[in-house]
This record gives structure tokens, sequence and C-alpha cells, in this order.
């Protein structure tokens, strides 16, 4: 039987585990120019389409609008840390307390060098709020859409860092926001998990799964992150929208080079579907299949959207 985790956050936060299991002696000598985000990752990432249905530009690199002008940026949590030569922290965890409501309409990291990846999220819930590594994009929310903080609410920052210099380093990393006012906010945005879970990958050869989720209510989806682990190969997601297909992301996948993606905000209804698609090459000599271990795999198309729904997980529908 798959074990469905029990929230957004139990994904993304284990999913860090996956890197460290990868290994960091590949990749230390890029870390200076292009940094893991572990969940959200960074790096460009642009997609590239393919047949099968009309292409929604994305752009992976997207900031924030004019109005969003560098005064408005402000920091929301950050943490301070030094590192000897060839030092790392994978887990450098810092905690607030918000003494107020806070409406979120645009979200970026503080990622000097050394900041090997960022998450944050609520502590004790569901809540994924962010996630990022030097270079990712901001992500700024459509006009009237926020992301509320809750007066109370803990958040809870957690850094990857990384020194592959010979002399200590010390920086500042956490993460900025543009923040709204209430009265600004029309709709409340929430993050959600459409893909598949009962795939199994046969040792030794390529496997594409799909998962299909049939929208229950109006939801306007404007960001992805699309999620695998070590053996993803491509990724692809595509809305169908009024019996229409609209191709989202269709694009080669490296775990190492993750990035959210913004694009043009897409409004489905009840009867629509989102449909994700994932290919692997398992060069393991064992069957693999959905899990949050090093040795397992997943399928996600993670998106913003509003209104707020509240589902974390979405697969109605699932094609081997």
């Amino acid at each position: 039987m798959i074990e469905v985790p029990r929230s957004v956050s139990e994904v993304l936060g284990l999913a860090q585990l996956h890197c460290h299991a990868k290994g960091m002696t590949a990749s230390h000598s890029r870390f200076s120019t292009l940094l893991l985000v572990l969940l959200a990752a960074c790096g460009g990432g642009d997609s590239s389409g393919s047949d099968g249905g009309e292409e929604i530009a994305a752009d992976a690199n997207e900031t924030p609008s004019a109005d969003a002008n560098e005064e408005s940026w402000a920091p929301l949590v950050t943490g301070s840390w030094t590192l000897p030569a060839g030092g790392e922290d994978t887990s450098d965890t810092h905690q607030i307390v918000l003494d107020r409501d806070i409406y979120i309409g645009a979200i970026r990291p503080v990622e000097p060098i050394g900041t090997h990846h960022t998450l944050l999220s609520i502590a004790g819930s569901s809540g994924i709020i962010y996630a990022s590594g030097v270079g990712t994009n901001a992500v700024t929310f459509p006009e009237g859409v926020g992301l509320k903080l809750a007066a109370g609410t803990t958040l809870n920052l957690e850094l990857h860092i990384f020194n592959t210099g010979a002399e200590p380093i010390s920086g500042t990393s956490g993460i900025e926001i543009i923040e709204l006012a209430e009265a600004d906010v029309v709709h409340e945005a929430d993050l959600f998990l459409p893909g598949p879970f009962a795939f199994q990958l046969p040792p030794g050869q390529e496997t594409t799964a799909t998962g299909t989720c049939a929208i229950q209510t109006e939801q306007t989806v404007f960001a992805l992150f699309p999620h695998m682990h070590q053996l993803g190969k491509h990724f692809k997601l595509t809305v169908n929208k009024g019996g229409q297909d609209q191709v989202v992301h269709d694009a080669p996948y490296d775990f190492d080079e993750q990035a959210f993606s913004v694009f043009e905000p897409i409004t489905l209804s009840p009867g629509d579907s989102i449909t994700s698609e994932c290919t692997w090459m398992n060069t393991t000599g064992q069957t693999v299949g959905w899990g949050d271990s090093s040795t397992s795999e997943m399928c996600f198309g993670i998106m913003y959207r509003y209104p707020a729904v509240g589902d974390d997980f979405c697969d109605n529908g699932f094609t081997p």
C-alpha cells in the first residue's frame, strides 16, 4: 500500500533527504554559479513546447512588476550564519512567531554565496510557503491575490549552507516579501500538488506515468514548480480548459536545476483538468515506486493558485 503524505510540507520538507542522499561531490564546483533549490530549486529552466496542445509561455526568471520596486521589499525572516572552510550545515533552522496578520504579494530569497537552499514553511502544519536557492526567481502574485500568514503563526526557515572555499565565510540568508494591505486582497492563495502516486518503475528502463486532477471548484493557477527525484528525466504539465489542451510546461528535468515558472493566470472550472506527466530512467537494479526516501520517486506539478481551496493533493485518474 502506498502511504500518502499528510501535507504539502511533509513531501517538501522530507525532500531534502533526497538531495543529501544524492551526494554533493558532483555539484560542489557549480555552487558559486548555480546553487540547488530543494523543492523549488534554483536555476533558469525555460519551458520548451511540444506537440499536443497550445503552449503557454512560462517565465522561470520573472521579476516583480514595476509597482514592486526595491523599496517595497522587506525581510520576513532571516538567519545569520558562519561556516569554516569546507564547512556545511544541512539544517540551519530559524523561527519567528508573527505578531500580526501578513498578506504576501510577492516573495523572493535572500541568498548570499554559501546558500545552498532555503525552505520556508509554517511550523507544525501543511503550510509550505516558498523554497529557493541562489538565483531563484521571485514569485509575484497576480493583482489582488495574497498568501495570508495569520498572527501567531510560527514560521520555520530552514537553510542548507555550504562553503566551497578555502576561507571561512559568513552571511545572512532568508526570505523577503512585498506585503499587501488586507484591503487590497481579493483572493487568498495556496499551494497544491496535482500528480500520480501509484506508479512503478521497472529496473533498467524508461517509464512514463501520468496523473490527471479533475477540477472540482473554480480556481486560477499562476505558478508551477515541477518536482521529481533523482531518476526524473522529463516533466510535462497540461491543463485542459473547456476541452482544449494547453501545455504549461514541457521540458527535460534535472533534479539539480529546478525552478518556479510563473505564467499568465489560467482560470479553471469544474470539468477542467490538470495532467502531470513524468518520465524516469531507472538506472538502478530494483523496481522503484512512489515515496519520500532517497530510493523512491515522485511526480508533482506543485502549483500556486487562488482562491485557497485547502486540498493539498489531487490525483483523480492515473495512467501507467
